[in-house]
This record gives structure tokens, sequence and C-alpha cells, in this order.
């Protein structure tokens, strides 16, 4: 007898229909076709172990079970489920009608309870073809598909409970979720970290600038000047999560081998903060079955480099395609598959090997480095990828009279006061974002403004337009840097509920794309005539 399942192979990020053909016949084998991998194959011994320890037998004739389309490779335990059914099914002891329109995977454990399986969401999606009655999973797998509209997810912990929901005996109700409630009950990041920074206030406005407009940052500083912890406050500003958002980073991480171990929907934007000894495949993703890697992890959110120039440089080149796309594209022999990375990079760095060089002369003396030294240090990081860093940031060591805290009554003063800053820059930030969302195409945040489009959101006058012609022209400054000044001074003119673009907001952008301390675009002191960081240290 020959029946028909549906399953689902993940390829990337995304889940293709497979179809689980099974048949039993005369002949005493168990052959199984259509490119399986170790895992797939060595099911046998689980789906027999499972089948008889319910009371059912094992067939003693001949099985086949094709999985189609053929030239696919299924790979992972997740095919336990199905194949068990359909075995069942093949060999009569189960009613082959009752199968039609399920798409079922799981893996079995020999007394058959199921396992979770990776990429719930994923399979979800698969499962919204025409036809299609539900979509069978393990417990732990099933709570986040039933997130996904438009489809009927049951969730099961064990084989018997879903051969007695396929035979109506003991059926399973659907579940449900409201990721848009969940969402809005979820609490706003802890302001805390934002709290716990000293000092840092032009470091502070850069990182709201970032957050704002979704541009990304170089901090370059001496170590213990707090770069890694405006790094991870930079959550506290971004808003919140909405349903797309939190669909397809929850997508992501389900298909990722971390998500089977943590369990648990994301409802808050990841940080992610890999080593600077990761790998390229690691970092971006790939591998013989491809799997996300940390940009896509961080889709959505915030991708933490620390130590910038200690990661190797063939690991930093690997950014540059997906920083301007906002997705990897991984070409293997077999199959190419695409990975969401629309990730805002926030990296770190010291100034010199090290650390202690300073644009101030008074601290400069305690570098001990070499002018080659600190070159050499620099070239590390190609200038094509810095050209892709909206803003260059120095940090300044923090005041010692910053670090002591204070105790009574004065410092519960100064302490809510570090509170009401971190909540005055989330409410200016959280009223760019809806300025960009109710007025630029699509709602994108500006740093993904270009073209006529942002020539028409950022029309500059004769002050303005000379500035930025005059820093063109003295920085020797790229075409995709002209357009990244454009788009920071549109964030800036957001932040501060502006229609207009004016000459300060290109000054500002001008300097913060410089890495200069203290721009003055109202006096003299342009902040055109001061060095950069990196050029004084390069």
């Amino acid at each position: 007898m020959l029946v028909r399942l549906h399953a689902a192979a993940l390829r990337g990020v995304e889940a293709v229909p497979v179809t689980v053909e099974v048949r039993v016949d005369r002949g005493i084998h168990f052959l199984m076709v259509g490119l399986p991998d170790s895992a797939v194959r060595e099911s046998q011994q689980r789906i027999k172990s499972a089948i008889e320890h319910l009371g059912y037998r094992w067939p003693g004739k001949g099985i086949t079970i094709n999985l189609a389309p053929a030239g696919l490779r299924k790979e992972g335990a997740a095919y336990d489920l199905p194949l068990a059914v359909g075995i069942l099914a093949a060999s009569g002891q189960i009613e082959a009608e009752a199968l039609e329109g399920w798409m079922m995977m799981g893996e079995l454990a020999l007394d058959g309870a199921l396992r979770p399986v990776r990429g719930g969401l994923a399979l979800a999606q698969a499962a919204r073809s025409p036809g299609m009655r539900g979509l069978l999973l393990p417990h732990s797998s099933a709570e986040a598909a039933a997130f996904l509209p438009e489809v009927a997810v049951f969730g099961a912990g064990h084989l018997s409970s879903v051969l007695e929901h396929l035979s109506g005996a003991r059926p399973i109700g659907p579940l449900s979720g409201d990721l848009e409630g969940l969402l809005c009950r979820q609490e706003a990041t802890s302001l805390e970290p934002l709290a716990d920074i000293r000092g840092q206030e032009r470091a502070m406005a850069a990182m709201a600038l970032a957050a704002a407009g979704g541009h990304n940052v170089c901090m370059v500083g001496p170590p213990g000047s707090g770069k890694s912890m405006l790094a991870r406050a930079m959550v506290g500003l971004l808003p919140p999560l909405d349903v797309h958002e939190a669909i397809e980073v929850n997508r992501i991480h389900s298909v990722s081998d971390r998500s089977g171990r943590t369990g648990g929907l994301i409802l808050q934007r990841p940080f992610r903060s890999p080593h600077h000894t990761i790998s390229d495949v690691a970092l971006v993703g790939g591998g013989s079955d491809p799997r996300p890697g940390e940009i896509s992890l961080a889709h959505a959110g915030v991708l933490f480099l620390d130590e910038l120039p200690e990661m190797p440089r063939h690991v930093l080149e690997v950014l540059r395609q997906p920083m301007e796309t906002r997705e990897m594209t991984v070409s293997r022999a077999r199959s190419t598959v695409v990975f969401p990375a629309a990730f805002q990079l926030i990296a770190a760095m010291n100034p010199c090997p090290c650390g202690m060089y300073s644009h101030d002369p008074a601290r400069r003396k305690r570098c001990s480095c070499s002018r080659h030294a600190r070159q050499q240090y620099m070239r590390k990081i190609s200038a094509p990828l810095l050209d892709r860093i909206d803003i260059h940031l120095a940090v300044d060591a923090v005041p010692v009279q910053d670090l002591i805290p204070e105790r009574g009554e004065q410092g519960q003063l100064k302490r809510e006061g570090r509170l009401e800053r971190a909540r005055f820059w989330r409410r200016r930030v959280a009223t760019a974002r809806l300025m960009q969302s109710t007025r630029n195409p699509d709602g994108v945040t500006n740093h993904r403004l270009e073209g006529a489009i942002l020539h028409d959101l950022v029309v500059l006058d004769n002050e303005g337009d000379h500035l930025l012609r005059r820093a063109m022209e003295q920085f020797e400054f790229s075409a995709r840097t002209h357009t990244r000044i454009l788009r920071m001074s549109r964030t800036l003119a957001d932040l501060d509920g502006r229609d207009d673009v004016g000459p300060t907001d290109i000054a500002e952008a001008i300097a913060f794309r410089r890495g200069h301390r203290s721009p003055d675009p109202t006096g003299t002191s342009s902040p055109m005539e001061g060095a950069s960081l990196f050029a004084g240290s390069s």
C-alpha cells in the first residue's frame, strides 16, 4: 500500500515542502531514497522502537520510502514523525485517509515521545499552502509557530497523541498566539544601562542619532572609557519590535542551533556581541548546511564588534555586502540561500595598539606606540569598510570626578538626573522614528533613503550646500559618504522635530563623520578645520 504525507526541509531560514511517500509491499527490506542524510537514514531504529512501544507491529515486509523532491537534501531527525505515521498507514494499522492535508515534523524518542525540532516558524510558513489542514509539531516547537497567522498549529508530546488526533479519538485543540498582545505587554528595555553611563554626553547624543536613523557607529577610545557600555545601552534607545519584525527575528532564531537550547520567544531587539576570534562563516552564515550567522541573528537589532582591528581582515571584509543590501547571500554547489541581515553595526576599537593614544596633547604622552605602529594598527581595517560606517565617534576617558559615586540625597539626585537624561533621549528617538515612519516611503528609517527621495527630503540652502561642498573637496569624501552625511543631517533634524535641514545639521553630520569632539558649526572654528582621530592616527 502506498501513502503520501507532507513534511518540509529547511533551506536557510525558509522551509521547502517535502512529500513523504511510503510503500509497504512484498519482500524484506528497508529502503529510503531522496537524498536523506545520516540522521534521516538512522531513523529506522528510533521509529521501530517507538511503534513497538505503543503496541503496534513493525511490518515484516519490504518498506520503501521516497522523500520528494529527490534532488533536495533532507537533513536532521525531524522526519521521524511523518515516517512513523506513514509506515503505520501503509501497513494498514491506521486509516490512510486521515493523513490528507496534514504537515508534520518531529524527532522521536525510543518510547515515542516527541522532541523539539528547529525552524518552527519556517515550517508554519510552508504549511500555509492551499489544501493544508494544519501543522503537527512537538509542543515546544509549536508554541512559536502558533504566532504565525492563517496557520492551524497543533502541539503534541507523544506519537500516541498524534495518532489519537488523526483518528479523531482524542482531538488536539489548535494553539493560539497573540504576538501583538505579547509585544504590547512586553516591558520596555530597561533604562538602567543608560543611567549607569557617567559623563559621555557627546557619545550619548551620537548613540541617539544612530538609534533614531539606524546609522552605523564606530567608537574609538582608550580602554575603560565606556565603549562597551554605550553599545549595550543602545538597545534601550531603540523602539520596540513590531509584529512583522518579531516574526522575522524569531524565524531566524528558530532555525539556528541555539533556539533549541534556549527556547522561548524573542520579544526584544537582539544584541549580538561575538568574540573577535570569530570565523567568517560564523559571522555571516554558511557551512555545508547553511545556517544563519551572527549578522542574521542580529537582524532588527544590534551587532556589536568589540576590538575591531583584532578581528581577521578577511572576516571583516565579508561585512561589506550585507551592510549595503541588508541580506547575506550564501552560494554553495547544491544551493543558494539568502539570510536576512538588517542589523545595526556598533563597532569599538582602541586608538592604537597600547590603547592610550589621545587627541588631547596632555594625555598623548602616556602612549608608547610609534606613529608607524599606529598606522599599521589602523590599516587592519580597510577604507571601504570604514566608508560604510556613518558615525566615527571619539570616546574620551571619563573624568575621575564623574566616576566617584556620591552617597545620600546628592547621589540619588544625580542618579535621577541620569535616568531623566535616558528618558529624554528615548523620547526624542521615538519621535524621530515616528516622523520617518509617516514621511519616508514604506516607513523606512533614514539610513535607507537614497537617490531622488533623499534629495527631496534634504533640501539645502546656500550655506548648507557650500559647507557640504567644502567638506567634500577638503576631505576627499566619497559619493557614499556624501549620501551618508545627507542621511545623518536628515536624522538630526528629525531629532529636533524640524521639517527642514539646516547648515547646523550638515555641520554636525560632518563632525560625526569625521570623529571630531566638539563641532562649532556657527562660529569660525568649523568642524572641517579639526583633524579627525582617524586622520591623526593613520
